[in-house]
């Protein structure tokens, strides 16, 4: 199941003594984890329990979150610093040469003259672009722009980039 579920956010706190969460997300829009009424949480990203969403509101770049079963503080602590997914399924499709970060994990980077930069461990998001950190023999931050990367083959689990080892 674990390669069915896409993380989306992190649980980051109680809030008050109901059993309400405050949740990071880790969508482009801060509420898209509003549309989807059940989530799956999880401590270890492999095992998932499925939740049914009572009630989410965004509060700055947080949300709110009240889940079925989770009633008081002890139930709130209980899930604190989980991650929260959704089963990759209910994603909306994206267009051709578009991808989902969690699609990038892992994928191997290498540029035309042939030197492996390692594989993709996380995306981060700085603004003005977002930025693949690879770990190989070192880390590397490449951005994630259509004239720095050449082809995406998930197939093949593969990026090919137009970028110098040296940068």
């Amino acid at each position: 199941m674990e390669d069915d579920v896409v993380i989306m956010g992190k649980i980051v706190g109680p809030h008050g003594i109901k059993g309400w969460l405050k949740v990071h997300p880790f969508t482009e829009e801060i509420g898209t984890l509003s549309n989807y009424p059940q989530w799956l949480i999880s401590k270890d990203e492999k095992h998932w329990v499925g939740h049914k969403v009572e009630t989410v509101t965004v509060k700055d770049k947080t949300l709110l979150v009240k889940l079925a079963g989770i009633d008081d503080r002890n139930g709130s602590d209980s899930v604190n610093k989980n991650m929260v997914g959704i089963l990759k399924e209910e994603l909306p499709k994206l267009d051709a040469d578009t991808y989902y970060w969690s699609d990038l994990m892992g994928l191997d980077v290498q540029n035309e003259a042939g030197y492996y930069f390692g594989s993709i461990q996380t995306m981060m998001e700085t603004g003005s672009n977002d930025v693949m950190v690879i770990k190989g023999e070192r880390e590397f931050l490449i951005p994630y722009l259509p004239d720095v990367i050449i082809k995406v083959d998930l197939e093949a689990k593969k990026v090919l980039v137009d970028w110098d080892e040296n940068y």
